[in-house]
This record gives structure tokens, C-alpha cells and sequence, in this order.
């Protein structure tokens, strides 16, 4: 967690060794100074306006429910763990595991003296979302601070926490989150990102600012169709620095306080690479300069300069011993009208090393997940895998997808799976317009909600050689109480509860057409995914079996939900799995082995 000084005199951060959780600062001249010992690791560490002080937010544990006392026990008695005990909703979160209870609470420690403060001590907590008020007197948090927080649907408000009292008082009131608050250099402002909450499947994020003292706020990308994040103030306060995604493409543009918008860097990627989502990252100097996280399909991210004037410089190469002497696909965009009702649907093709046009090939449809979010023309290692093994590689931003504005994201509203099958659909009918597609090799494969819509397909249509659902949604009930956030799912992706309206949670279940299946299908799931828990997997695969349909199921030990992302061996291992199944069920080239 690097974090400069206002002057860029000193670097704070936070060592993690095996001897616990520390805060240091680095000085120019390279010395380093032990500030603290830490309870543990934060999630939000920053500077005040005059680099007098740092603050953080730490994790701490609460007492909580305790197993029932037993009758005690003969000298010796080696007896069973005891039983663990829950009244929370959400009490585990993938990616993290068990959360025990406990609050996020504040402190600051002053960088010269070494004196360190709690600054807030209350059970409702805060966030590791938080910034200074430009004064020094105050931080603004992001929270959601009430009680009956696990049973509600998610609402952050922004609060100021005064430093000197520890008062907290609420900035924000309306039914949708506020996140991200970020005050004015000229401390007139305080901005942020949030959105009136309609419970539609998707919303627009905004960009605000309100009065730094609180009062009336006002949209300052109302106009725009698309959502904006990561807020910086220019250093002269007339206006901020966002990133959006546009048609699968991440761009950052300045917004100036009368709301006009102009695009000053594009082709931002993220520093993840397992499937090809849009993302990146980006920072701004006081001179308007912007480093910018981009690359290409072709391209892991790199860091590049773009300069007030447009000019563009990369100023790390990380890669180029390694992609040297590799063959890479660019991602060729393709578009077509979707079988459903027309509409423009938007896509990419990778080719395989020594493509030929007039040969016949196979093809692999690859199907994101989310389902709010977006593929583009970015590096991803597992589709590269893939095309590098001989295939096609079909990926697309079918209805549901964000970047293209609110209205084509919420076609999918109570509606998924549904038309988003004939938008992938018409994606390879278009590729087999093409002439060099074999329509007997063509494959299936996605993880999350691709994973769901692979069983959904397999569920309509035999036309694919082999399917391989990884960690996918299977059965809407079982998954909405059962995964990690059921207080969101229900309430945002249908109409009731399950057992209010079972029929339409059984009608859009890819279980529900398990019988009509005959192709070959992988199943695969992280074994600690509690995000779309390895039960889904299990159901169908087990579903599978008993219907005498060619299966196998992968669990990846001690995985979460993000398999690609979170080890490289993982990511070799899904993708590994994944070729074997498709070269087992690979009915082999057609004799002509050409297009005529």
C-alpha cells in the first residue's frame, strides 16, 4: 500500500512479514523508519493535506456467538472441535473466507512524534474507502453503518468523522451507495460515485460533488450513458479524472465542474490477464501528465505516460523477453444483428499461429461472466492458450454487457439467462457465414455466468462437440441462499424471494434442462469458491451422470472464486483441463480439410 506524501518527500506502506503486520516510511534519502506495529493489515491508509499524519483502517474482531457448554470432561479426554455458531446473514466472502465479527475502526498516528490515535470507536465501523478533509480536521468514509446491515439491501453513505471528538456525522441520504469520496485541493468539494437504486440488475455510476460541509450534491455525468469510477481532482480543483468503459474499451476523460466531458487517454487494460475483462488503472500528476496501465491483445499491461500535450511514452517493458519470439492473435472486432431482435451485438476473434482462411477450423465460443460486465480487446493468457492450440477464438459482449449504456445492460432484467443465448448464438452463426468455421468441431466454454450460460446452451442445442462449465450458477435457488451475498442476489436479479416464486427461479435454472442434454460436459469449480459454491457444480455434474451423459468434474484445491487470477499454476490448469476435454470429444477435421 505505497502512498506518497503531499510533497513526495516520503513514501508510507505496510510491511507483511511472519512476525506480524508493520507501517513504515521511506525517505528520500532511502532511509526507513518503523512508524508502528499494526493489529493487523489495513484496507484504507492515507495522508493529511499537510504530511503531518497518516490514518488507516484495521479490522477488529468482536465477540460473537460461542458453542453451548458441555459437561465437563474426564482428565485427557480428547474431544471433537467444538461447534462454530453464526447469527449473521453474510458471515463468509469469497475471496476472504470466514469473517469473524467485528468492526472497521479508524486511527492516525503522527509521522514525526510516532503518537498514534483511535479515532473512532464504535461498533457501526467504517471502510477502508476514506479520505482526508483538505483541513486536516476530519476523514470522509464510505460505509454502510446500519445495524441491521446483513439483512438489507447493500447502501454506503458518506460520513465525516471529526478528528478531535470522534463524532461521525452522515453526509449523504438516499436509497443507492455513495462510495469514493474525494475532497477538492481548494477544500470547496467533496466529489464521489454512486446512483439512485432502482433495483435493476444494473445502474449507471455517477460522478458528484457536494459542498465540502455537506448539502445539496449535483450529477456532473448525468449526460453520459456510461458508469464512471476512480475519481482525481486536478491539482487546480476545476474539475476531476474518471475512467469509463466504452463499447469494451477503458478510457479516463476529465470532467470539468460544469459537467462537459472530453476523452484524454484510452486503451487502458488491467494488470490481471487470465480473461480478457476491460479495467486498468491510472494516475495524474499536478501538471495534468496521466500514467495509465495499457496494453493490447498481444500486450500485458505496461505502464505509459500520457502527457497534458497528448503525447504518449510506455515507460516500463516487463514482457518483451518473454514475447519476443511468441506468437500472439490480435483480436480482430466483429459485430452482427442478434436472431432475437436485430440489434447490434459486438464481439472479437483471436486466430490460431498460421491461420489460414481457406483451411477449415474449429472454434471455441468463450463466454464472460459477471453477467455486468465486459470483454474488449485486452491481453488475456487463456484465450491466447487457446489459440494457440489450434482453435478459433470466439469471445463476446452479448445483452447484459456493460459499456454499451444502461438500457442494453438491463436487457437482461429478470431475464437471465434468456436473449443473451441468441446473441451468442448469432455470434457463431456469423462466424460460420464466414466459410472457414468446421461446424462440427465448434466448442463451449465460460466461468461465472458464462458457466451458466454454457449450461443453458447445452441445455437448448446440440450443436457443440463438447461443453465445459466452469464454476457456473446451476440451480437459482440453492444458489441464492447459498452464496456469499444472498441479501443482494434475490433482491436485484428477480422479482421475489424463491420460495415466493419457485417456478421462475426453476424456469431460468440450466438444471431445469439438464434431461435435454447430450453433449459432453466438463464441470470445474474452485474448491473454496463460495461465490457460486461448488454445490452448483456438483448438482449438475451429478445431474449429468445420472442422465448418462459424458462428464467429468475439476475441483481446484483451495481455490476461490477467481481461479485464473489468483495462482499461475491455476491458470494453466483450468485452461489445461479444458483443451484435454475438447481433444477427447474432437470429432477431427472434415476430409477435404478446406473451405470450397
Amino acid at each position: 500500500m505505497p502512498r506518497w506524501s503531499p510533497d513526495s518527500s516520503r513514501l508510507a506502506y505496510v510491511r507483511l512479514t511472519d512476525d506480524g503486520v508493520s507501517l513504515h516510511m521511506r525517505d528520500r534519502a532511502d532511509k526507513d523508519h518503523l512508524l508502528t506495529q499494526l493489529p493487523g493489515t489495513p484496507s484504507g491508509l492515507a495522508w493529511s493535506a499537510d504530511g503531518q499524519h497518516l490514518a488507516w483502517s484495521v479490522f477488529r474482531p468482536a465477540p460473537g456467538p460461542v458453542a453451548a457448554a458441555l459437561p465437563a470432561a474426564d482428565p485427557g479426554t480428547e474431544r471433537a472441535p467444538p461447534a462454530e455458531v453464526e447469527d449473521r446473514l453474510v458471515f463468509r466472502l469469497d475471496g476472504a473466507g470466514a469473517i469473524p465479527p467485528g468492526a472497521q475502526l479508524f486511527y492516525m498516528i503522527d509521522v514525526d512524534s510516532g503518537a498514534t490515535t483511535s479515532l473512532s470507536e464504535d461498533s457501526l465501523g467504517g471502510s477502508g474507502d476514506f479520505a482526508w478533509a483538505q483541513n486536516g480536521d476530519a476523514l470522509i468514509f464510505s460505509a454502510d453503518r446500519r445495524p441491521q446491515l446483513g439483512q438489507l439491501a447493500p447502501d454506503s453513505e458518506l460520513h465525516r468523522l471529526d478528528i478531535t471528538t470522534g463524532a461521525v456525522t452522515q453526509l449523504t441520504d438516499r436509497v443507492g451507495p455513495d462510495a469514493a469520496p474525494r475532497p477538492s485541493p481548494d477544500g470547496q468539494w467533496i466529489a464521489y460515485v454512486g446512483f439512485d437504486d432502482h433495483r435493476m440488475g444494473y445502474h449507471n455510476s455517477e460522478l458528484y460533488i457536494m459542498p465540502a460541509d455537506g448539502g445539496e450534491a449535483r450529477s456532473l455525468t448525468a449526460s453520459l450513458d456510461r458508469s464512471v469510477g476512480n475519481p482525481q481532482w486536478a491539482g487546480d480543483s476545476n474539475g476531476l479524472y474518471v475512467q469509463f468503459d466504452d463499447r469494451g474499451t477503458t478510457r479516463v476523460a476529465f470532467v470539468d465542474l460544469a459537467g462537459n466531458l472530453r476523452v484524454v487517454a484510452d486503451g487502458l487494460i488491467g494488470a490481471t490477464f487470465g480473461r480478457p475483462y476491460t479495467g486498468g488503472d491510472y494516475s495524474v500528476s499536478a501538471a495534468g501528465d496521466i500514467a495509465i496501465t495499457s496494453g493490447s491483445p498481444r500486450q500485458p499491461a505496461e505502464i505509459e505516460l500520457v502527457a497534458a500535450d497528448g503525447e504518449r511514452r510506455r515507460l516500463t517493458d516487463l514482457n518483451s523477453d518473454v514475447l519476443a519470439n511468441t506468437e500472439l492473435s490480435a483480436a480482430e472486432a466483429i459485430s452482427w444483428s442478434s436472431p432475437a431482435d436485430g440489434r447490434e451485438v459486438h464481439g472479437w476473434v483471436l486466430y490460431p499461429p498460421g491461420f489460414d482462411p481457406a483451411q477449415s477450423w474449429p472454434m471455441i465460443l468463450e463466454i464472460h461472466g459477471g453477467p455486468f460486465t465486459a470483454y474488449g480487446p485486452t491481453f488475456s493468457a487463456e484465450l491466447q492458450l487457446m489459440a494457440a492450440a489450434g482453435y478459433v477464438v470466439l469471445y463476446t459482449n452479448p445483452r447484459g454487457s456493460t459499456s454499451y449504456g444502461y438500457e442494453f445492460a438491463n436487457l437482461i432484467h429478470h431475464a437471465y439467462p434468456g436473449e443473451d443465448y441468441d446473441d451468442l448464438m448469432g455470434a457463431v452463426d456469423h462466424m460460420l457465414a464466414r466459410g472457414f468455421i468446421d461446424e462440427s468441431r465448434l466448442f463451449v466454454t465460460g466461468g461465472s455466468g458464462g458457466g451458466l450460460l454454457t449450461a443453458w446452451i447445452v441445455g437448448n442445442t446440440d450443436r457443440f462437440a463438447a461443453a465445459a462449465a466452469v464454476k457456473p450458477v446451476i440451480n437459482w435457488s440453492s444458489f441464492v441462499l447459498y452464496s456469499d451475498l444472498p441479501q443482494f442476489f434475490y433482491r436485484y436479479w428477480f422479482a421475489s424471494a424463491p420460495w415466493e416464486d419457485p417456478d421462475e427461479y426453476w424456469r431460468r435454472s440450466p438444471l431445469s434442462l439438464v434431461g435435454n442434454v447430450t453433449t459432453p460436459t466438463l464441470m470445474m469449480v474452485g474448491g473454496a469458491d463460495v461465490r457460486t459454491p461448488r454445490a452448483e457444480t456438483e448438482q449438475y455434474y451429478s445431474a449429468l451422470h445420472l442422465n448418462a451423459v459424458p462428464t467429468r468434474l475439476v475441483i481446484i484445491p483451495e481455490s476461490f472464486h477467481g481461479i485464473s487470477n489468483s495462482r499461475p499454476s491455476r491458470l494453466l490448469t483450468k485452461v489445461a483441463e479444458i483443451l484435454r476435454w475438447f481433444d477427447e470429444y474432437d470429432p477431427g477435421p472434415t476430409e477435404s480439410g478446406a473451405v470450397e
